[in-house]
């Protein structure tokens, strides 16, 4: 494997999971002692006169807040939603998925983790500029922040060295 496709799990200080980075990006944290290595991979990268293990975990010298730090975007709102309408349950690829807003934005609705819903595009239609209640069509679940334990367990990381951190 490149080492580019090496994945460090990053803690804060409490050692709750925060971020998944890359294994290279890692290690820079790490020179510049902002993190601390905790676990490694066999992997090493060299530099002319020293050569490192790839880290696997590391864990930042300060706590991180959690919540509301992923960016509200179809993306993270199909993790939230797990690739499913929020109006039908049809299970959707990311393709197949559009962003509804609950409340319209003629309706004053903005983009936010309250407001956006994945939406399959037949239900979307249907919806059209009005709320889920003027539109006769009720939501599975009531929209909020993606969580990061939501986020990393949609990303089914099966790597041993972060088995202990989670």
């Amino acid at each position: 494997m490149l080492i580019h496709n090496y994945q460090a799990l990053k803690l804060d200080a409490s050692y709750r999971p925060v971020d998944v980075i890359p294994a290279v990006d890692a290690l820079v944290s790490t020179m510049m002692g902002k993190t601390t290595v905790l676990e490694t991979y066999e992997q090493t990268i060299s530099s002319p006169n020293l050569t490192f293990r790839l880290p696997a975990v590391v864990v930042l010298n300060k706590v991180v807040k959690k919540g509301g730090n992923f960016s509200c975007d179809r993306k993270h709102v199909y993790i939230r939603d797990k690739g499913c309408c929020q109006y039908c349950g049809k299970s959707l690829t990311k393709t197949e998925s559009t962003l509804d807003h609950v409340v319209p934005k003629s309706q004053g609705g903005i983009i936010s983790w309250d407001n956006v819903v994945l939406s399959c595009f037949v239900c979307n239609q249907k919806k059209g500029n009005r709320t889920p209640e003027q539109a006769s069509m009720k939501l599975r679940k009531q929209p909020k922040f993606l969580t990061y334990a939501e986020y990393l367990a949609y990303m089914k990381f099966d790597i041993d060295a972060w088995k202990d951190y989670f």
